[in-house]
């Protein structure tokens, strides 16, 4: 049990990571989030169950001539483990919703850093490096720095 809080307990920190990267919602964002919402529903379902079910057996070793607490472990036993498949399958969609989402923010990255060689339709020669005409070039800044020294000097 521990280990599915301590799995719970990462994702939670990988999801909130995640939600603080970008500004605005896209769909993979969203579908990362409404994963993470039903993993954390199913993961609350079966603590639920499973703490109904250590109730059971602790009763049962107090009464174990009690017919009902039997079909009630039974009943529990089949519950767990439907629950515990639910949480499993949410898990992995939950993750594979964080890899496209992941995948998605890769792709904007690569977008933005292909954007940085933007040649403008409206300029020509090395001017269409800039996407306005005032825009500064890389290095550009120094350039102007060194020539506003030299004309400075007296």
């Amino acid at each position: 049990m521990n280990q599915v809080r301590s799995v719970a307990l990462f994702c939670s920190f990988l999801f909130f990571f995640l939600a603080g990267c970008s500004s605005t919602q896209s769909s993979a964002q969203l579908l990362a989030e409404d994963s993470y919402i039903v993993y954390l529903e199913t993961y609350k379902a079966y603590a639920e169950a499973e703490e109904r079910y250590m109730n059971v057996l602790f009763n049962l070793e107090r009464m174990p001539e009690e017919e009902d607490l039997w079909i009630m472990k039974r009943s529990l036993t089949a519950e767990l483990e439907q629950l515990r498949t639910l949480m499993l399958q949410s898990r992995a969609e939950f993750e594979d919703a964080v890899k496209a989402w992941d995948e998605h923010l890769q792709n904007n990255l690569a977008e933005i850093k292909k954007g940085k060689n933007f040649v403008s339709p409206n300029l020509r020669g090395a001017e269409a490096k800039r996407s306005s005409p005032g825009e500064l070039l890389p290095g550009e800044a120094a350039k102007i720095g060194r020539n506003a020294e030299s004309s400075n000097r007296y």
